[in-house]
């Protein structure tokens, strides 16, 4: 069956699954009680990323995650196997009968799943419907890294690029990766200056207790992870 007709098979069922469950709008249970999905050929859908080097995924592996969806009153799945598509910005997921499965970008609203790791225990969580930017819709996924009265998104993007080797002729493909960084403010997106002044005009109604901080902690503009602590720490005041 063509990918796009399997996925509107699997778009349909996901969706009706999601209204079959009741009035609730936070759907609880395991994973293999809420859905199961068939292609009439018993096939999964076809892998469009075949010959390419390197993963189309923000993670290779799957994650058991929280799926909200942007329609349906933004009901949930609680513990699917889920993984972020970020050339397609689509969510894959295995269902109870273990098919591959898809839903279209713009279907899931938020994706969230903690993963453990050496370093311990780190929280995900991608939301899509922010204001279009750059060449970014709504559609697209976001990291977010603080969350509130001025949130903090990582953009991640994926292509594949061609290269064409002189000698041979042959074609090889590669995932090239592209991030960027937003402040997500009063309804407005506003790509991240790496420097102090627009980290400040941003935050002018709590100038006092943030040049503290940044004296503090002496805060480096350019680096995100630092950049995020401040702004949780605003986000907290």
């Amino acid at each position: 069956m063509p990918r796009s007709i399997f996925q509107i098979v699997i778009a349909v069922l996901f969706i009706n699954a999601v209204q079959a469950q009741g009035n609730g709008v936070v759907i609880r249970g395991n994973w293999a009680d809420q859905i199961s999905i068939t292609d009439v050929n018993g096939r999964p859908f076809e892998n469009i990323y075949n010959n390419v080097s390197g993963t189309p995924y923000f993670d290779e592996k799957y994650k058991f995650a929280n799926i909200k969806l942007s329609q349906g009153q933004g009901r949930t799945f609680v513990g699917v196997k889920t993984r972020i598509d970020m050339v397609t910005q689509e969510v894959h997921f295995i269902s109870s009968n273990e098919v591959e499965g898809f839903l279209f970008a713009g279907m899931v609203k938020e994706v969230t799943y903690d993963d453990t790791t050496t370093d311990g225990i780190i929280p995900y969580k991608f939301v899509t419907g922010f204001p279009a930017v750059d060449k970014q819709t709504n559609q697209n996924f976001y990291l977010v890294l603080s969350e509130g009265r001025c949130s903090f998104l990582k953009s991640i993007i994926k292509k594949v690029s061609e290269r064409k080797n002189e000698l041979s002729g042959e074609i090889a493909k590669d995932m090239e990766t592209y991030e960027d960084y937003y402040l997500y403010i009063k309804g407005v997106m506003k790509r991240w200056k790496k420097d102090k002044d627009f980290i400040l005009a941003e935050l002018t109604d709590k100038q006092k207790e943030i040049t503290q901080y940044i004296l503090t902690n002496k805060v480096n503009f350019k680096n995100a992870d630092q950049v995020t602590k401040l702004l949780k720490y605003y986000n907290s005041l």
